[in-house]
């Protein structure tokens, strides 16, 4: 049964009203949608840890102005777990003032309480900042963890353009990958996703990170390809040694499509590869091939300075736009 409607003023949340396929239309008029809050992820995370979806539509004096899905799980009968993460949306990239989004976010609080029989943990799509912070607090979130680091990449531009704004050292690496021989496979199904995992899992064990369960990943990639939502879907990119028949792979990433957008989940480098720089010829293709589809925005996924060096350098280097959330809050 769906949910009652709650409203702040002018603002209402209405909770699983239509239909998913008008959830889906309303998705894809989000510049940078993210792929926790598409309904795909919300089915796998459905099937793989029990939560149960519930798509609030954000309205302002009636008026559809955004989209938040919060997933909920009831553990031991009595005990509730409720997560937002990296949402609300806004719809046309048009991010309403702070008034407006306070209203939402004490919607928000008095759908995911926080309680002895309530556990809330809300990561908003929201910029950090002192006055950001502080109005989270105000509509009764308390902050207990840090923000989101992401890198968003913006394929509306041209390519030659996005060359032009790569850091010297990445394009010149991404020249010679271009001269290295490489054999590029694009591959929109990721047939091969539970071998790419396996190189994932390995290579957390040796750089000690929590990779993505195989579980997991898989039943998002089926979601997507189902077609639950408009232009959603994936990408698998592997960039081969040579064109011989047993080639071995020397890079390989996974890009999940959801709406406009598209996160880039997981990368792996051979030895060689990571010699060659197959990696970033991996990523340049990835971007051309997801531009020409209509993605209009890659989320080069998390990045951490102090734990990940690396990783954070090498996605800077594309040139795309560094952003981090307000914190994580209960």
């Amino acid at each position: 049964m769906p949910s009652p409607s709650t409203s702040e003023g002018a603002v209402t949340i209405l909770w699983n009203e239509g239909t998913v396929g008008e959830w889906a239309s309303l998705f894809a008029r989000v510049p940078r949608s993210t792929l926790p809050q598409c309904f795909a992820y919300a089915g796998a995370m459905g099937r793989t840890h029990g939560f149960v979806p519930r798509l609030g539509l954000i309205r302002r004096d009636g008026i559809p102005i955004g989209m938040v899905q919060l997933l909920e799980r009831r553990m031991l009968r009595l005990f509730h777990q409720r997560q937002i993460h990296r949402g609300p949306l806004w719809l046309d990239g048009v991010e309403p003032d702070v008034a407006t989004q306070e209203a939402v976010f004490r919607l928000l609080r008095r759908a995911c309480p926080d309680n002895l029989l309530n556990r809330a943990s809300l990561l908003p799509e929201f910029a950090a900042g002192p006055e950001a912070e502080a109005m989270l607090r105000r509509c009764g979130f308390r902050r207990f963890g840090p923000g989101y680091r992401t890198v968003w990449l913006d394929l509306s531009r041209g390519e030659d353009e996005l060359r032009a704004a790569m850091a010297r050292d990445w394009r010149q690496r991404l020249k010679g990958a271009e001269k290295a021989g490489l054999v590029i496979d694009l591959d929109w199904e990721a047939k091969n996703l539970p071998w790419l995992m396996k190189q994932e899992h390995e290579q957390a064990l040796t750089k000690q990170f929590r990779p993505m369960t195989g579980a997991l990943a898989v039943r998002i990639r089926n979601a997507l390809l189902k077609g639950g939502g408009k232009g959603d879907g994936v990408l698998m990119v592997a960039a081969l040694e040579d064109r011989s028949s047993n080639a071995k792979p020397a890079a390989s990433a996974l890009f999940y499509i959801h709406g406009g957008s598209a996160t880039y989940q997981i990368g792996w480098s051979s030895e060689s590869g990571r010699k060659s720089g197959a990696m970033r010829l991996v990523l340049w293709r990835a971007a051309l091939a997801l531009k020409g589809r209509g993605v209009g925005w890659l989320d080069l996924g998390g990045i951490n300075p102090e734990s990940a060096p690396g990783v954070t350098e090498f996605k800077l280097g594309t040139g795309g736009q560094e952003v981090e959330s307000v914190g994580l809050f209960r």
